[in-house]
């Protein structure tokens, strides 16, 4: 015969073993900070997420992503990118490069679909209050194949922005 009062015993001993091992290993677990930014391409906005934002002691490192739809005159056409951001500390400035960008824009007409793809680099610079930084960003994109005529290959076209993160310190 099982007794009520040993499997609610057991029960919440099982909680409080599982809790303890769970906080235990919260630093481990734990991912970095977060942002988001804004940028202007020829007359377009964008924005997105700036994720694993980590300032260390000298260092500053945040993965940009990016799954937006463009607005454009024939509708929203569907962008998507990643990158990497790293850079330096130097007491409350930060600044750095914009690097492995890559990134594809899609669009369907009627029964056919497209794909452009890009890749792109820049600069970024802000400064840090606590964990917050904030700043602004330039760089290009270069489209390095494309489906759509009208895209422009291998020319380099400006890009700007602003962004914002909270960061973790380690």
């Amino acid at each position: 015969m099982i007794n009520l009062k040993h499997v609610t015993v057991f029960g919440a001993a099982l909680f409080l073993i599982v809790a303890s091992l769970s906080y235990s290993f919260l630093p481990v677990m734990a991912s970095g900070g977060q942002g988001t930014f804004a940028l202007d391409l020829t007359g377009y906005s964008l924005s997105g997420n700036l994720q694993n934002a980590i300032v260390s002691t000298n260092s500053v490192s945040m993965n940009m992503i990016l799954n937006a739809n463009l607005q454009t005159s024939i509708g929203q056409i569907p962008i998507t990118a990643s990158g990497l951001w790293v850079g330096t500390v130097n007491g409350t400035s930060l600044s750095g490069s914009i690097q492995e960008v890559s990134g594809t824009v899609y669009d369907c007409f009627l029964f056919w679909c497209g794909q452009a793809t890009f890749i792109g680099r820049g600069e970024w610079s802000g400064t840090l209050t606590s964990t917050q930084g904030t700043g602004i960003f330039d760089g290009t994109i270069t489209f390095t194949s494309s489906d759509f005529s009208q895209i422009q290959l291998n020319e380099p076209a400006p890009i700007t922005g602003t962004w914002t993160a909270n960061f973790q310190l380690t």
